[in-house]
């Protein structure tokens, strides 16, 4: 026997035996991907794929989709072996992919309609990359003097005299960033312009303003700033608020200020009905030059997996990429986590459906929580904000939930955030029903903890 005691895995076991509702992060909710287990194995007949030596049965065969609803951290670590590899003959190369994983990133490109690479570490190691990208793309155009880039890139400043090229390329920011921005402003010795709003969320967090408002406020930081290499959002913001990128990026066109993105939490707009939700469009679908998305914060993969999409108006670097990414990456990035992004890439052509379905559950559960008198922030589609009020404060909302066998994302003294996605089933939805109708029948608030353990919120500034 051990001397040693194991306590994240005795964590995991029973976070996992708890038979709690999930309504945080990552997408897949911790359930066998069962919803679309028949694809998966279409994809894989149609490919030919056989099954190798010694595995298990079909009954019982392991898939990504299995290993997520394993029984046990044992038992999973024990199958997952099999599967974790490194950069073998055939494997290919994430930073230099050539084979299988070119193929799989070429088939997510023309899922999100623009030129895909994986990050087996988030949106932070692609915001990075993105930075790297806008710094070398200005690079670039100041190299051609007659440009139009280069005569905005280089712009004049308040006294009229042209910047020198040593001047430090700055980048303008609005509303609340990712750590992972100022990390990589740091590293690559880039001047942070705030563009702040006035308009704040429940949790004090600067959200979008008014688009032409925010224009406006954009395109004078443009004008007062030496060398801007590009203007830097985040949408949605933790709370779901957008902004209309495409008037943004229409604005920005016009000066030849690259758009980049921070759309972590927008993966799953690509599966929206636009007509229906007009104002929740994918990044790529707004003209964005350079953006980062999560997978696995509203789709069904595994935790670190993302994407990063470069627009044909960054093909001058489309070459750097790679390299964009390297820098700022492991050296040994994790297979699992990029087959569970290429499992979804067989998974992607039934998920506009699934979540069109799940739309409609969440915008009856929303209402029926606004009937109860509860006050919800607006957020996309797939987020629940409750807003605290004179009965109850955020925690109360999340003891209640855990009363009831779910766990939130987030909360604080003046709200919760509940993120959903269709591998949330019926049961979920009841429970959450459940718990907001023992609160209104109490209107009692209880003495609970004013914040969760963790809140993600300290990673925005």
């Amino acid at each position: 026997m051990s001397n040693y005691t194991t306590p994240i895995v005795d964590y995991l076991n029973e976070y996992a035996a708890s038979d709690m509702t999930r309504l945080h992060m990552p997408g897949h909710k911790g359930v066998e991907l069962g919803k679309c287990e028949a694809e998966f194995t279409s994809v894989a007949d149609q490919k030919g794929i056989a099954e190798p030596a010694g595995a298990l049965s079909e009954a019982d065969r392991i898939d990504i989709a299995k290993v997520i609803g394993a029984s046990s951290v044992e038992k999973l670590l024990a199958e997952i072996g099999r599967f974790d590899i490194t950069e073998i003959t055939g494997a290919d190369n994430l930073y230099d992919p050539s084979g299988i994983i070119k193929e799989s990133e070429e088939n997510a490109s023309k899922i999100f309609g623009a030129k895909t690479f994986y990050s087996t570490e988030g949106s932070s190691q692609a915001n990075k990359a993105m930075l790297y990208l806008a710094k070398k793309h200005w690079e670039n155009s100041k190299g051609n003097a007659n440009s139009d880039a280069a005569q905005s890139f280089g712009a004049s400043g308040p006294d009229g005299a042209k910047n020198s090229t040593n001047e430090i390329p700055c980048i303008i920011a609005v509303g609340s960033c990712h750590k992972s921005f100022y990390h990589a402003t740091e590293l690559l010795n880039i001047r942070v312009i705030k563009v702040e709003n006035n308009v704040k969320t429940p949790g004090g967090m600067a959200c979008l303003d008014t688009t032409d408002k925010l224009v406006s406020e954009i395109l004078n930081a443009v004008e007062s700033n030496f060398n801007p290499i590009g203007v830097f959002i985040t949408y949605p913001d933790y709370f779901g608020n957008v902004i209309n990128l495409k008037e943004i990026k229409n604005a920005l066109s016009e000066l030849n200020i690259p758009l980049l993105v921070d759309g972590a939490h927008s993966a799953y707009f690509k599966f929206l009905d636009y007509d229906k939700y007009p104002e929740y469009k994918h990044p790529t679908d707004c003209g964005a030059d350079l953006c980062c998305t999560s997978a696995h914060k509203t789709l069904p993969a595994l935790t670190g997996t993302a994407y990063l999409h470069v627009n044909e108006s960054f093909s001058d670097v489309i070459s750097e990429v790679n390299h964009a990414m390297d820098l700022f990456g492991s050296t040994s990035p994790s297979y699992l986590l990029m087959a569970s992004l290429d499992l979804f890439n067989g998974l992607s052509e039934n998920y506009k459906k699934e979540v069109q379905s799940f739309c409609e559950k969440t915008e009856l559960l929303k209402k029926e929580l606004t009937d109860m008198g509860f006050k919800l922030h607006p957020s996309d589609p797939l987020r629940i904000v409750v807003c605290s009020d004179e009965h109850f404060k955020g925690s109360d909302f999340a003891a209640s939930l855990r009363e009831h066998k779910c766990e939130v994302e987030c909360y604080d003294e003046d709200y919760i955030i509940m993120m959903l996605t269709p591998y949330n089933t019926d049961k979920d939805l009841d429970r959450i029903r459940e718990s907001f109708l023992s609160l209104a029948d109490n209107s009692q608030s209880t003495n609970t903890p004013s914040s969760s353990e963790f809140n993600c919120l300290v990673n925005f500034k």
